[in-house]
């Protein structure tokens, strides 16, 4: 019989799920500048702030406690790749720091972008803002892409189930 370990809280999941679902409508179902894309993207600036202060007084996986982007610590995650052996254990690597960094970011710009072009009348309309915004959300949606494809690519390579921890919490142990 398999032990599991846990990876992933109820918070850390809730809030990465909400921004799947926030980005996917706001992205590909919603108007542009309708209410409910504007409420989902506030909401998302929210759960964004929430999740960076949660990182900052949090000691538990996921927390900012818990990150490394020290040479040491990517060099530790390329030879656990290199030798097909993720720890069961894992949480983010060095490398999926920087995406949630590079995520939150975006994320960010486009509350405030958003925030001008509906709720500032200077920039109503104002096509270099629009712009901005636009090239956020796409780039976006790249990281998105990225992101899917190495989560298949190191859960397959580094023969460790990412996909069921981010739904469930845990991890079986081998």
């Amino acid at each position: 019989m398999s032990k599991q370990v846990r990876v992933w809280g109820r918070f850390i999941r809730i809030i990465h799920w909400y921004l799947v679902l926030a980005f996917f409508l706001n992205y590909f179902v919603l108007d542009a500048g309708s209410d409910p894309h504007q409420i989902l993207g506030y909401v998302a600036l929210c759960a964004v702030l929430v999740r960076i202060i949660w990182g900052m007084m949090s000691k538990k996986q996921g927390s900012f406690a818990t990150a490394s982007l020290s040479l040491k610590a990517f060099a530790l995650h390329f030879t656990h790749l290199k030798n097909r052996e993720v720890p069961i254990n894992a949480g983010h690597n060095p490398v999926g720091w920087i995406m949630i960094l590079a995520t939150w970011t975006l994320f960010i710009g486009l509350a405030a972008t958003g925030f001008m072009l509906e709720e500032i009348d200077y920039f109503f309309g104002n096509s270099l803002v629009e712009d901005i915004h636009s090239i956020f959300s796409d780039v976006l949606y790249g990281l998105v892409l990225l992101h899917v494809a190495a989560v298949f690519i190191v859960a397959w390579w580094g023969r460790v189930s990412l996909i069921r921890p981010m739904l469930t919490g845990w991890r079986n142990r081998k």
